[in-house]
């Protein structure tokens, strides 16, 4: 692994009050940082590498703007595209609607997402969502900002390779060194997920247009921070888990509209009583654009919601041979991991009942009648694509995805033959429940992952 070989390498610094203090902030001694990250840097520690070799706290002003923990966007490649990794299960936190007390957006089963701040003032402890690769989260990428990698040695990796501004790593191939460190959870000591930028509750946040609240103040930067496990789930049986968010006050955006700066200000207009504050988790784009930004050097991202991602399969407009040829070894590998894609489920392909359902159900290709319940979301995306990341050539199916410019679309595109009875029974089904959650199957959109009953 290239980043474990270059951490490895870095045998003369120590760790500083800052990261001492960091880890502290969330409940872990360095002590114990160093208990854990022993087991996962073992091989390394056997070669002499500590603790103080492989983690320190990035509080260099990585921007003109501020320090990386102001969480400062200023164009579009520095949102780096990661890819969740594929056979096991994973999970990032999604902190950017955290704030008050109340819930907040457009959807009123919102979950209520409070950011605390601790008695110092030096973080703020905020209710997160998990996303988990094995459910909605299982092919779209997430986001992370170059400029607010927490850890140093893995910003200075991530800026020699992607370039100061991301621009060198326009996409998840090959993986920017944060994207590695955050999958094999090295990022951070004693973090059991890391927050970073996901697109896929925009529409239960974003409803409004343009659908951010400029701010200044005080404002807690959660991307890139550690977050624990908490056990919780809200009503709809989303994760709750807790992120331990760094300070800053300084201009910032909150990714929602016509919200109240003051997170102690409630939807009626009155103050929270008691000694708790609460802030907003939020970023600063100078050009007052909502985040993300538009993503670089493509038209659109494949499985990801939002404007920002990609149609779905038009079967009036192929793609041209010389972008994808549905003869090339490639998408004679594809197709084999679409017939063969049963890793969970003996006989039950699950590439195929993903594209079914995986990224209708995020709000692709879906009109104004979309309204499932995020519950819904995320039981029919992990019923349809459980196991999706263990098949095999799963880097090519997204690489077809990719060319073509389509979102659940790399069968189509291959001409893969059909699924087997099995699976387009499967299908059949998801295409229903579907339906009855107010969501549009391709079936109804393009004609294709029908199914048979």
């Amino acid at each position: 692994m290239r980043g474990l070989f270059l951490v490895s390498m870095m045998v003369f610094a120590g760790m500083t009050d800052a990261s001492e203090a960091f880890l502290e902030s969330f409940a872990i001694s360095p002590q114990a940082a160093s208990q854990i990250y022993g087991k996962q840097y073992s091989r390394d520690i056997l070669r002499g590498v500590t603790i103080k070799d492989v983690y320190k706290y990035n509080d260099l002003w990585t921007t003109a703007l501020g320090p990386a923990y102001a969480n400062i966007v200023e164009q579009a490649s520095n949102f780096l595209k990661c890819s969740p990794p594929k056979g096991r299960p994973f999970s990032y936190a999604l902190c950017y609607y955290s704030g008050p007390l109340q819930p907040t957006g457009s959807d009123p089963q919102n979950p209520s997402l409070p950011c605390k701040l601790s008695k110092d003032g030096k973080v703020a402890n905020c209710t997160c969502l998990a996303i988990s690769n094995t459910g909605v989260g299982a092919k779209a990428p997430y986001l992370v900002d170059i400029n607010a990698v927490s850890n140093l040695y893995v910003y200075n990796e991530s800026i020699e390779a992607c370039g100061k501004d991301g621009s060198q790593c326009p996409s998840t191939d090959p993986e920017a060194p944060v994207c590695e460190a955050i999958n094999t959870n090295l990022l951070v000591p004693g973090a059991d997920l890391i927050s970073v930028f996901s697109p896929l509750y925009n529409s239960d946040y974003s409803s409004s247009s343009p659908p951010v609240t400029q701010c200044s103040g005080l404002y807690a930067g959660c991307m890139t921070a550690p977050c624990q496990k908490t056990g919780q789930y809200d009503a709809q049986g989303n994760e709750l888990v807790n992120c331990s968010c760094p300070v800053y006050t300084g201009p910032f955006q909150i990714g929602q509209a016509n919200q109240n700066c003051d997170a102690n200000i409630q939807a009626n207009g009155t103050k929270i009583k008691g000694n708790t504050q609460y802030v907003w988790s939020a970023a600063y784009n100078p050009g007052n654009q909502p985040l993300p930004l538009p993503l670089p050097d493509a038209t659109c991202t494949p499985d990801q919601a939002g404007k920002n991602g990609c149609p779905l399969y038009n079967p009036n407009k192929p793609v041209p041979t010389q972008v994808v040829d549905p003869n090339s070894q490639l998408c004679q590998n594809v197709c084999a991991s679409y017939q063969n894609s049963t890793p969970v489920t003996p006989g039950l392909q699950v590439g195929f009942t993903c594209d079914s359902t995986l990224c209708t159900t995020i709000g692709i290709g879906q009109g104004k009648g979309y309204d499932p319940s995020i519950k819904a979301q995320a039981a029919l995306a992990g019923q349809a694509c459980q196991g999706v990341g263990q098949i095999a050539n799963f880097a090519q199916v997204a690489l077809v995805e990719s060319l073509a410019n389509c979102s659940c679309c790399a069968s189509q595109v291959c001409g893969c033959a059909t699924p087997n009875a099995q699976s387009n029974q499967a299908i059949s089904v998801l295409n229903q429940s579907q339906r009855n959650n107010s969501i549009e199957p391709q079936c109804d959109i393009n004609g294709t992952l029908c199914g048979k009953p």
